[in-house]
């Protein structure tokens, strides 16, 4: 039914599209057809062979993926089709006129064999050995066998150009597996001197250099500080030896762009060059001769064409997390290059939903989890509303996870790696903070309280909370008139402690880069050096701030938003403290790894400051719920996961619960269309919430059938703008 559903899905998709079709053969049915849509610009060849459903064959990337054996483009071409063929001619099959080897795309990769009804005994012969009565692969036979076999025969086989590169990938699979076996006999025994790096290896990092080169495209989860760089490099290297690889490029943030160039420098001997500057200057870079071409995301949707001409042989994805919104420009845009091998590296492939992880696999392999609706469905409990509640069969996900993707702990690895002590200081609110803080818990109270709620009022909700964590910090990032900050108070009295007896040095966390200006006062005033850095600085002024922090000795602090919570390496520090704390537990340890990392010799302190009796007591439950579900599909046994471990109640009634407000009747959530203002929604840090409520609020909006069908497409543009954005 599931699959009916989708078909229909698609053939409703290609009579509402305007697509230009041109037949490209001699037979006015069973031919090669042209298909455009002017609209989009997307173009693709449909091969016509019947008129039932897994008969053709599309290049559109939704057919090689769904498994449903066909797509909005065959059934346009197939819909114009009907129209001038009786259904005596819709009943026949194109004859086969040659002997082909072709690749089946069903819910299986297959390769299957056409025979014409005149051919010789040995080819009929060669097709039972290898293939079933369907004349599908029936797997008895090896496919290193079959192209011998298939050589021998009097005719001359046509092997398609898919099942020629998925015969080519599939025997290179083969090959680097038993090469892996080889090399990890080696290792165990200690006999394995592969010498890839200027630096040697552990053996943890060797195994995962190993993994990431034999496995062709994967994914390296481990945990943030354990070398995801160095071991990446070291695939590399092997990848260069054993396949001649030439060309890489890494795609990453652009706060650790530069980093990567140090590190290549560091470790390899090769060609680095990264991507900076005007449209002109890139384009000038992108003909010059490398081997290895560092970009960030975003210049990845302005210059994935010339990305693509480039024609990397190699794709490293670093903080890959950046694609997990399979409907984000930048996710749409990284899964467009092309490449014959993939590295992806994460620490946190899983952060909030279990559609991440979908978006992240689908880069390295389109059909591992299959098709999303089916994926959705096999995975998601809904109760009879339709909402989310938990997920299931989480053996399956693992099983189909575990030959791509290699995840290691801290703790099973680096049994060495210095102390961390955790340690939350709390403070009090001031009595000038208070006022607006009550001002502002008592509007989020009476909106929580109403019957209805419209997407104003949501719009508020978020408003309200960002304004009460806001304040949390200082008075100053709400009104921008009075500066009243118990927590750089806590700051200036713990410098002298943290700083003395010996070179340490700090590395200061805020969401807010208002609220990182104001800890450079209180730096200045007590007559501390330190680096700024932001999202809004340069690549060049980001790396700057880096050097200046790692060599200048007079430099003590590090002040940095998440912008450097992710890729940086700042274990010349030894103190990470958090002015405030996120939402999210994967960015809370995106930031403490900067420090407490590989390479850290030290005991490594954190120091998180709480405001005592407000939303942010709350922020520390919300943290340890949602680590539930990452645990739960990767480090678990569990086979299912209720919400009710991980988010009770829902959002709202997590908010409710963080201000203290109960309700006892069920608020009726309002479906009116979103307002124009939705792309408005990044006015100012006054007026945001963390990118983390937003994109809650906007999934539980859209999570609402009635509220969708209102929807029209400028709405949905607008949506996926704050989406972007917010990403």
């Amino acid at each position: 039914m599931l699959r009916e559903e989708q078909i229909e899905i698609r053939r409703q998709r290609a009579k509402a599209g305007r697509y230009v079709i041109r037949n490209l053969g001699k037979n006015r049915v069973f031919s090669d057809y042209a298909v455009s849509n002017p609209q989009t610009g997307g173009a693709y060849t449909v091969a016509v062979r019947g008129f039932d459903t897994g008969d053709n064959t599309c290049t559109c990337p939704d057919f090689k993926a769904n498994t449903l054996g066909t797509c909005k483009h065959i059934e346009a071409v197939l819909e114009e089709l009907k129209d001038d063929n009786p259904a005596h001619v819709r009943k026949k099959k194109a004859a086969v006129v040659r002997p082909e080897v072709y690749l089946h795309y069903g819910e299986a990769l297959q390769l299957g064999i056409h025979l014409p009804p005149r051919h010789t005994d040995k080819l009929a012969a060669v097709a039972k050995k290898y293939f079933d009565d369907k004349g599908l692969w029936s797997g008895r036979g090896r496919f290193e066998d079959l192209i011998a076999d298939v050589e021998k025969v009097p005719e001359e086989v046509t092997v398609r150009s898919d099942a020629l590169d998925f015969l080519d990938r599939e025997l290179e699979r083969i090959d680097m597996r038993r090469r892996e076996d080889e090399w990890l006999a080696q290792l165990d025994a200690g006999t394995l001197d592969l010498n890839l790096l200027s630096v040697p290896l552990y053996d943890y990092q060797t195994r995962g250099a190993l993994f990431l080169a034999c496995r062709g495209r994967s994914i390296l989860g481990d945990d943030m500080g354990l070398g995801k760089t160095i071991q990446t490099l070291a695939a590399i290297e092997l990848l260069a030896r054993e396949r001649g690889i030439s060309r890489v490029l890494v795609v990453a943030p652009a706060s650790v762009k530069y980093q990567w160039e140090g590190e290549i420098r560091k470790f390899t001997k090769r060609a680095v060059q990264v991507i900076e500057g005007g449209p002109d200057d890139r384009q000038d870079q992108y003909a010059a001769a490398t081997f290895y071409r560092l970009v960030n995301y975003q210049q990845v949707v302005r210059d994935r064409d010339a990305i693509n001409a480039w024609n990397p042989d190699l794709i490293v994805l670093d903080e890959a997390q950046r694609i997990k919104n399979w409907e984000s420009k930048t996710s749409r845009a990284v899964k467009k290059l092309v490449s014959r091998y993939a590295i992806v590296l994460t620490g946190t492939p899983l952060e909030n939903k279990l559609e991440e992880l979908y978006s992240i696999v689908q880069f390295v392999d389109e059909r591992r989890f299959g098709p999303a609706f089916q994926f959705l469905h096999d995975h998601r409990v809904l109760d009879d509303k339709g909402n989310l509640t938990g997920y299931r069969n989480l053996d399956t996900i693992r099983e189909r996870l575990e030959p791509i993707f290699l995840r290691r702990t801290r703790g099973e690895v680096l049994t060495e790696l210095p102390a961390r002590t955790d340690n939350t200081v709390f403070v009090e609110l001031s009595e000038e903070q208070r006022r607006p803080y009550e001002e502002q818990r008592t509007a989020l109270a009476r909106l929580l309280t109403k019957n209805f709620l419209t997407d104003l009022d949501r719009k508020r909700i978020l408003a309200c909370l960002s304004n009460l964590r806001l304040i949390c910090d200082s008075t100053f990032l709400f009104d921008k008139a009075t500066h009243h900050s118990p927590k750089l108070d806590e700051l200036a009295d713990l410098l002298p402690e943290l700083l003395s007896g010996g070179p340490h040095k700090l590395v200061v966390f805020s969401q807010w880069e208002t609220m990182l200006n104001l800890a450079a006062s209180t730096l200045e005033r007590k007559g501390v050096g330190y680096a700024l850095l932001h999202g809004g600085l340069s690549g060049k002024d980001r790396k700057a701030a880096l050097e200046r922090f790692k060599t200048d000795p007079k430099c003590r602090v590090f002040l940095s938003t998440d912008a450097g919570g992710v890729g940086l390496n700042l274990q010349m520090a030894d103190t990470v403290v958090n002015l405030e704390l996120p939402w999210n537990p994967a960015v809370l340890e995106q930031r403490i790894a900067r420090v407490h990392r590989l390479g850290q010799e030290r005991p490594v302190r954190v120091i998180n400051l709480v405001t005592r009796g407000t939303i942010e007591e709350q922020v520390l439950r919300t943290l340890e719920r949602k680590q539930g579900l990452f645990a739960g599909v990767f480090d678990g046994e569990e086979d299912e996961i209720a919400f009710a471990a991980v988010n009770p109640g829902g959002f709202l009634d997590a908010v409710r619960e963080m201000i203290g407000e109960k309700r006892t009747e069920p608020v009726v959530e309002a479906p009116p269309p979103l307002p124009p203002a939705v792309p408005a929604l990044d006015a100012g840090p006054t007026l945001l919430p963390t990118a983390v409520q937003m994109l809650e609020s906007l999934a539980e909006l859209l999570a609402n059938p009635d509220a969708r069908k209102r929807l029209t497409a400028e709405q949905r543009r607008r949506i996926a703008a704050a989406v972007e954005k917010l990403s």
